[in-house]
């Protein structure tokens, strides 16, 4: 059985993962005490710990960080994806 190191950048990953799950959590259930504005701020700040925790997995589960080409062109899909999606919430929380 392989040990884990944190030298291991797919241990590294996991860390970050789990820790930006913990923040987005976090920020959820603070959301409900803030004033109407603020829940806009928040669910921008989730979508933005969702885009982070999708170029991890691209990066270091699906190995694009050694493909630099393939890293930019699914970054750039899924930071378009992302800007869309932002957009979108910011409408519906508008209208």
């Amino acid at each position: 059985m392989k040990r884990l190191s944190w030298s291991d950048p797919l241990v590294r990953a996991w860390v970050a993962l789990m820790a930006l799950s913990l923040a987005a959590t976090a920020v959820a259930i603070l959301r409900p005490q803030s004033p109407a504005w603020a829940g806009t701020v928040a669910g921008a700040v989730i979508l933005g710990f969702a885009w982070l925790k999708a170029r991890i997995i691209l990066n270091r589960y699906l190995g694009l960080a050694d493909v630099p080409g393939a890293r930019r062109g699914f970054g750039a899909g899924l930071g378009a994806f992302a800007l869309a999606a932002l957009v979108l919430y910011a409408l519906g929380q508008a209208g």
